[in-house]
Order: structure tokens, then C-alpha cells, then sequence
């Protein structure tokens, strides 16, 4: 294949925005600063930063995702710890640049995602953070949507196709998050994106209750036991997995409950075995998922540093497995970028159409603009 040393175009930069992302898996705050190119529509990312989400936030989001429920008060104090945490990240972003930044493209917190109900819910206050950086900021990218009657998720796939769509190759991007999220960009055809189920969260959790560390580093401990083809099969026969896209989920649905009333059936199953089944897991729902025209799997997200997870995708999938890397885009920065990315879609009020990804009935602007006071 050519498109390695295929060279794209000199870019020529114009504005600059910072997009943010704090994703499901809640393992810190990601921020970056990108660039646009006109000429090739793509964008470059410059800076890059991730922080820690303060203890207190973390510990509460992390309860709150879990159970669905929460004291308002302390909702409106994890909001504030959040938001500060972003405050700091930006102020540090827009110090360390040559170039103004044109808008900040805030996703916020996911806490609750129901798009049965046609609802979701983000947290991160975003006057504040317009009025603290004096920068405006575009948030709420959700909700637009869903009004149109759309899943409201997954974006990332608009940006995907502006960033690594080929015109000699058919390419699919995997982002490997706390949900593990699929775009299929094949030529002539509209984009495809939705949400496969679980990557990092159902791991997480899992390796927390056995190992007491939140996540399986390198998937070592994956590494040590055996995929069990019996609970692969029972956790594969949830309906979710049946479902025909649009569909969107989060750690609402695939939680620790859902996992444990399926492990609970297999008494006897090492638990080393159940971090490997996990993982591969994630690699048949994109198997599942890949459509027989696409060439290259690009992955990206925390899970890229997954190394057993990793292998299961690749001995699984057919097409060649790259990372974003490959594409100039580091891959735990891809989410963060798309949201800068967006930012500037919603600052021009671009019309974004989304109804093949999502199942809205128009297109529309995705996201609300927020400015400060000058």
C-alpha cells in the first residue's frame, strides 16, 4: 500500500482553537491545541496537555456514573473542581502559544447519556471558563443533536472523515476509550460511526476490584490468563450488540452490575481470565463491525497502550492496524482534537450533517457558543 509516503499537501494555517476531553474512563483531562488548514481542510495539533482530574472530582464522578445518583450540592462542587481543573489546563495552553485561539471546544463531563429519552447530560461551566480565559467557548455538542432527534454521539466520526479519510484506501478509526467508538470512511459512500460497547471501562473496573489499580498496565495482567470462549459468549449475547446503528451507550449501561450478573454465572472462572476475555471482547465487536471494503483500522484512544487488548484487535481484524501516529495525530490527543476541531465548526455556525451516524433527522449547527465579557 502507498499511503504511508503519500505526502499531503504544505499546510497553511489560519486559526487556532484548544479542544478539551475528559472521557469516560476518567483518567484525566486531555487538552490540545490545533491548527487549521484551509487548504486541506485537515488541522495540526501544536500543544498538547493532560492533567489529573482532582481526587474529589474523580472519586464523585465516579460514583455518580456508577449509581445515577447524586446530592445537588455536591454535583454543583464537583462541577466547580472540574471546571478549574479546565480553567488551569487553558490558561496554561493559551500562555504557551504565538496565536490567539479563536474559541475553546468544551465536551465536559459525561455523567449520564439516555438516548432512549432523546437526553444527555455534561457538566463543566462554561461561562466561567469563557469569562476566566477571556476566549469564547463552544459546549454542549450533544444536545443539539439529540433535539434534532439524533443519538447525540458518537461526533468524533466528522472529524475522523476531515482527518483520515484517503482517496486511494477505505479506512475505519477505532478510538479505544472508556466506550470504544468505530467510524467507517469508505469512498462514496456516507460516513458511518457509532458506538461498539466497551474498551477500557469494563477492564478498568474489573482490574480495580482484583488487582486494586485502576487500570491493567501494558495488559500484563490480561496477558497472564486465557480468553474463556463460554463468558465471551454471554457477554456478547447482551442486546445492545444486536442493536443496528445509530447507537450510542457509556458506563450508565456498561457498568460494574452489568459485568458482575455476568461473570457471577461462571463461579469457577480465573479472574486473569476475565481481564483477557474482556479485552477480547472489544476485538470481536470491531471484527463484527468492519465492513469487508476497509483497508486500514486506524486506532486511537487510551487503549492503544493496552498491549494485549492491541493484539487481540490485530489477530482478529483483517485490515492493516496503524495507530493515528501514523496519520500525525497522537493518539490520546484524537478526542481532544476533535473537540478544537468542532469548536471551530460551531464558532462559523457550520452546518454539520449527522443523520448516517447519529440518525438526526436535519443537519445541523452541533454546539452552543458562549462569549466573555470584553
Amino acid at each position: 500500500m502507498n499511503w504511508l509516503s503519500k505526502a499531503l499537501p504544505t499546510p497553511k494555517t489560519s486559526r487556532s482553537a484548544i479542544g478539551l476531553m475528559s472521557g469516560t474512563s476518567l483518567d484525566g483531562l486531555d487538552a490540545c491545541i490545533v491548527k487549521e488548514n484551509k487548504k486541506n481542510h485537515r488541522i495540526e495539533v501544536v500543544n498538547t496537555h493532560r492533567s489529573e482530574l482532582p481526587i474529589q472530582a474523580r472519586d464523585g464522578l465516579q460514583k455518580i456514573i456508577e449509581s445515577g445518583e447524586v446530592n445537588l450540592d455536591t454535583l454543583l462542587h464537583i462541577e466547580h473542581q472540574y471546571t478549574e481543573a479546565v480553567i488551569e489546563q487553558c490558561k496554561m495552553l493559551i500562555g504557551s502559544s504565538d496565536d490567539t485561539i479563536s474559541v475553546i471546544g468544551f465536551h465536559g463531563q459525561t455523567l449520564w447519556h439516555a438516548p432512549h429519552l432523546g437526553s444527555t447530560l455534561q457538566i463543566g461551566f462554561a461561562e466561567r471558563l469563557a469569562e476566566a480565559t477571556l476566549t469564547p467557548v463552544a459546549h454542549q455538542f450533544r444536545r443539539g443533536d439529540m433535539a434534532r432527534g439524533g443519538q447525540g454521539a458518537p461526533l468524533a466520526p466528522l472529524f475522523h472523515a476531515s482527518q483520515f479519510s484517503r482517496d486511494t484506501e477505505n479506512v475505519a478509526v477505532l478510538n479505544l476509550g472508556g466506550i470504544a467508538n468505530l467510524s467507517l470512511l469508505v469512498s462514496g459512500k456516507p460516513i458511518k460511526g457509532w458506538d461498539l460497547g466497551p474498551a477500557n471501562t469494563l477492564s478498568d473496573i474489573w482490574h480495580q476490584m482484583h488487582q486494586d489499580k485502576p487500570f491493567d498496565y501494558e495488559g500484563k495482567y490480561a496477558a497472564s490468563g486465557c480468553v474463556d470462549d463460554d463468558l465471551l459468549t454471554a457477554l456478547l449475547n447482551d442486546p445492545y450488540f444486536k442493536q443496528s446503528p445509530p447507537k450510542s451507550t457509556g458506563r450508565e449501561y456498561f457498568s460494574s452490575a452489568w459485568l458482575l450478573a455476568i461473570v457471577d454465572q461462571f463461579p469457577f472462572i480465573e479472574p486473569a481470565d476475565v481481564q483477557a476475555t474482556l479485552n477480547r471482547l472489544t476485538a470481536v465487536l470491531a471484527d463484527r463491525a468492519l465492513s469487508s471494503d476497509i483497508d486500514i483500522l486506524v486506532v486511537c484512544g487510551g487503549g492503544i497502550h493496552n498491549a494485549h487488548l492491541m493484539d487481540q484487535i490485530d489477530n482478529t481484524v483483517q485490515p492493516l492496524v496503524v495507530t493515528s501516529e501514523a496519520f500525525s495525530v497522537d493518539p490520546d490527543f484524537v478526542e481532544a482534537a476533535c473537540f478544537g476541531w468542532l469548536g471551530l465548526k460551531c464558532l462559523d455556525q457550520q452546518i454539520m450533517e449527522t443523520s448516517s451516524i447519529t440518525g438526526s433527522r436535519v443537519a445541523g449547527v452541533l454546539g452552543s457558543l458562549v462569549f466573555p465579557t470584553l
